[in-house]
């Protein structure tokens, strides 16, 4: 409604400079001749005000130099110092919420570093200096993998798809402090950078690993003698037929602690042990798997082997043939008898190495899925094995750079897959075969 106002005046002062304009023709004796003469100084009047506002704006278009200006350019005018003054007030708001945002990230007691798309530092809070060294009034423009010399930061860095990985780094003020880095992209061509203490997690980490180790050597021995003498009182047939009983269900148990014993040292090492270059060997998979089903088969115990001889892995032979026997005897423990079990190896569409072994059995409840390769979890219902089996599967699988899957339906079967990444598949003799063991 303003607008149609502001122009209705327009019109107005247009018709009344006309019949001025009429009038001054009149009475010089030619019309039109006055009439363009008073449009004429009109418009000139107009450029006049419009220079007028043009040095307003250069001066920075404060509201006590503006110029007295009507008609047009005076509702111009107004509209530049609204929008002036609408811009002041967003600005004081926005500028309030980076104080605020600034003063938070500041107060964060994890280290916070904010760098542009080339990594180069744009921001870091206080804390960002007591962990990382790092200041943000000193550091700015620098590259953060520059200020902190980790390998494995700077191998982190340079993989694009990492956002939802940690990384644990030795801080580079503190040897004694171990950080945990995580990277997110909060923004286009921004990242952000947090690292956090956890020395108290790790120290508690190794205890644990620590005390496991311990223990499980120091029950090894006492095991191996007690297994021995139960042994030896197993073959003395003089004994009565309930005494023999008792000695075989100690043996049961014996051997069933030693199982334990054995799988939890085998956890210890994986967790607290890299895999070594020297460690690595050209691994025939097909030949593994052959071996193991071999070993499981038994009557009850159906297997359809399926492998591809041309799949060979770059890999730890102990450990790889723990994952085939694990997956292999799981299947065949945890399901009725005759259940048909599945074994194929082979390469997916995307270039991975794939070790599945399916069953048609009784299934796994989906809530599960997600503990079952939690150490010592048990499905309700369950019994014998140590609990270990597919905790060992889970971080054998994580040490080759691998994935382990596992899909079940109640009443239908389960699958676990585990998928080996390029990087250590090899290629042999292209040749598939398929096996029926039972």
């Amino acid at each position: 409604m303003a607008v149609n106002s502001h122009w209705s005046q327009e019109k107005i002062r247009y018709a009344l400079i006309a019949a001025f304009g009429a009038l001054i023709g009149w009475i010089i004796g030619n019309l039109w001749l006055g009439i363009a003469v008073t449009f004429m100084v009109y418009c000139a009047w107009m450029l006049y005000q419009a220079r007028q506002v043009d040095k307003w704006l250069q001066k920075g278009a404060k509201r006590s130099t503006a110029p007295d200006t009507v008609g047009v350019i005076g509702h111009i005018e107004q509209l530049i110092f609204r929008r002036k003054q609408s811009n002041s007030v967003r600005k004081q708001r926005l500028k309030k919420i980076v104080g605020w945002y600034n003063r938070s990230a500041a107060a964060l007691p994890d280290g916070t570093v904010v760098t542009d798309g080339y990594h180069e530092i744009v921001w870091a809070n206080d804390a960002a200096f007591r962990y990382l060294g790092i200041r943000g009034s000193r550091d700015a423009g620098q590259r953060i993998d520059n200020l902190v010399r980790d390998p494995v930061l700077q191998e982190y860095i340079r993989s694009s798809d990492n956002d939802s990985e940690e990384i644990e780094i030795t801080s580079p003020v503190n040897r004694n402090m171990t950080l945990s880095i995580r990277r997110v992209t909060y923004a286009e061509n921004l990242y952000l950078f947090t690292a956090r203490d956890i020395s108290q997690r790790v120290q508690l980490r190794e205890t644990r690993a620590a005390f496991v180790a311990n223990a499980s050597h120091e029950l090894k021995t006492p095991l191996t003698v007690v297994s021995g003498y139960l042994e030896m009182l197993g073959d003395d047939k003089t004994l009565p037929e309930q005494t023999q009983h008792q000695i075989r269900m100690a043996e049961t148990h014996a051997q069933r602690m030693t199982d334990i014993v054995t799988d939890l040292l085998t956890l210890s090492r994986l967790e607290n042990q890299e895999l070594e270059q020297s460690q690595l060997q050209e691994l025939p998979v097909a030949n593994i798997l052959d071996e193991t089903v071999a070993a499981l088969s038994t009557p009850e115990a159906n297997f359809l082997v399926e492998t591809d001889n041309s799949l060979w892995l770059l890999g730890s032979e102990t450990e790889i043939k723990s994952v085939c026997t694990n997956l292999c005897q799981n299947a065949a423990q945890h399901n009725e008898p005759g259940t048909q079990i599945s074994v194929k190896w082979s390469r997916n569409a995307a270039g991975d190495a794939v070790l599945s072994v399916t069953d048609n059995g009784k299934g796994i409840d989906p809530q599960h899925i997600n503990h079952i390769t939690e150490r010592f979890y048990r499905v309700d219902g369950e019994s014998g094995g140590t609990g270990l089996g597919l905790a060992i599967v889970k971080h054998i699988v994580n040490r080759h750079h691998g994935q382990l899957n596992i899909e079940s339906s109640i009443g239908v079967g389960t699958t676990f897959s585990v998928s080996f990444p390029d990087e250590v598949v090899l290629i042999r003799e292209n040749k598939t075969r398929t096996a029926i063991n039972s």
